[in-house]
């Protein structure tokens, strides 16, 4: 048999090249896809993470002021247990307050009031100034 020519044996190991760089570029095209893909689950990742945290965020504000609403509220009806003529002593007593926390919930309706009548411009702050020393006397 004879020897395989020079010409031959070049173009044999040229095809073998380019059968192996395009298995290569295949396997790296490939890559390229897979990494791509990487990168966007990763940006939804912290597209998820994001909107998540904006609506926690909003639903902890539209709690606390609920919650601040409620201690309104509670603050509102110790006002009305001492309007009643209960004295602050009794009124602590029977809700199981100390003098301060009693204290912190009408400086709490104080405030209001106050921020009420500067906005509104109304003539009901002397009346709550009047109930004000009214019950500190108690």
């Amino acid at each position: 048999m004879a020897t395989p020519r020079k010409s031959a044996q070049q173009q044999a190991a040229r095809e073998k090249a380019l059968a192996k760089a395009k298995e290569l570029t295949e396997r790296h095209e490939k890559l390229i896809e897979l990494a791509a893909d990487f990168f966007q689950r990763q940006e939804q990742a912290e597209l998820v993470r994001a909107d998540a945290k904006k609506k926690a965020d909003a639903l902890l504000a539209k709690a606390e002021e609920d919650a601040q609403d409620a201690v309104r509220g509670a603050a509102r009806t110790v006002r009305a247990m001492l309007d009643s003529g209960e004295p602050k002593s009794g009124v602590s007593a029977r809700l199981g307050l100390s003098a301060g926390e009693l204290k912190r919930l009408l400086d709490l309706l104080s405030e209001d009031e106050k921020k009420s009548s500067t906005e509104n411009n109304s003539p009901a702050a002397p009346e709550a100034a009047d109930r004000e020393s009214q019950n500190a006397a108690v």
